[in-house]
């Protein structure tokens, strides 16, 4: 497959790329690691008439911590979020979402940002993203606006972004005292999109769930906030888990040549079950 000709602009400054956008008038990506958008114009899946790129621009890069949140720029690169003190420390889930996304050189080259605007229902940064409550700035270079994660994942391959907006930062909360943390997938093989995933969050009081949070990836059009489930285990302990969740309702599953609808919402279950006993023992440990 032949890429047809496109104009190649070098952004300095998320300003310029924005502009570089309304200039294209739709036309027109953002290159920032290149490890969804390069495979998807040789596969002949966009046909732009122009590319942006911002990966050497350097004011959407780095962790900072900030009166309970981490603050990460959208250029971050996977290997850098994986990697972070920051992250490990304060908001582990992520480290560990970030380190299962590809292979080391999807990770050495890909960002933060670019995940989330590319937005993949299986892909592990949205998903945890959702459970954590994340909040995103999107900037269209003169104007900031900010989003909440749930809200910004719309469906398959869509966000919230308007066609000049790019993602520059994200804004996650740290886990506080008493929390504990589960990431769980299945994928055919190492370093591919899961097939089904799960994170969790619990926080525990006399042993027993008091809080939690749940999301599920590749059971939709979007990765999910499971709500009725979070509800169900309130109270448990960790070995009631298998008891509280039953079928999970709500999905929307699809089949394919990786696994039937029926065995996602299979893995819907089993899966959650494993990321909140996870969890639960995490918080034990850390009381």
């Amino acid at each position: 497959m032949f890429v047809k000709p496109f104009r190649y602009v070098r952004a300095a400054s998320l300003a310029e790329a924005a502009h570089g956008l309304r200039e294209a008038d739709g036309g027109a990506r953002v290159l920032a690691g290149g490890q969804s958008l390069l495979p998807m114009m040789n596969l002949g899946l966009l046909d732009l008439d122009a590319v942006i790129d911002v990966s050497h621009v350097d004011e959407a890069r780095g962790v900072a911590e900030d009166d309970g949140y981490l603050r990460i720029g959208a250029l971050t690169r996977h290997r850098e979020v994986q990697a972070d003190p920051l992250v490990t420390s304060r908001q582990p889930l992520l480290a560990s979402a970030a380190g299962r996304v590809g292979s080391s050189r999807i990770r050495a080259r890909g960002t933060l940002g670019g995940s989330l605007a590319h937005s993949d229902p299986a892909a592990e940064l949205p998903l945890a993203m959702i459970a954590l409550g994340a909040t995103y700035e999107v900037t269209d270079g003169t104007a900031t606006r900010t989003v909440r994660a749930d809200e910004f994942h719309v469906s398959y391959f869509t966000t919230d972004l308007a066609p000049d907006e790019l993602l520059a930062e994200v804004r996650v909360p740290t886990l506080g005292p008493g929390w504990g943390w589960g990431f769980q997938e299945v994928s055919r093989r190492p370093g591919d999109f899961a097939i089904v995933a799960a994170a969790a969050l619990v926080r525990l009081a006399d042993g027993e769930i008091v809080e939690s949070r749940l999301a599920l990836g590749g059971v939709s059009e979007r990765a999910l906030r499971l709500g009725a489930v979070e509800s169900s285990v309130t109270g448990a302990r960790a070995g009631q888990l298998e008891e509280r969740i039953g079928p999970i309702e709500g999905l929307d599953p699809v089949t394919d040549t990786s696994a039937t609808a029926d065995h996602r919402r299979h893995l819907a279950r089993v899966l959650s079950v494993r990321a909140l006993a996870d969890a639960s023992r995490r918080a034990e440990e850390a009381a």
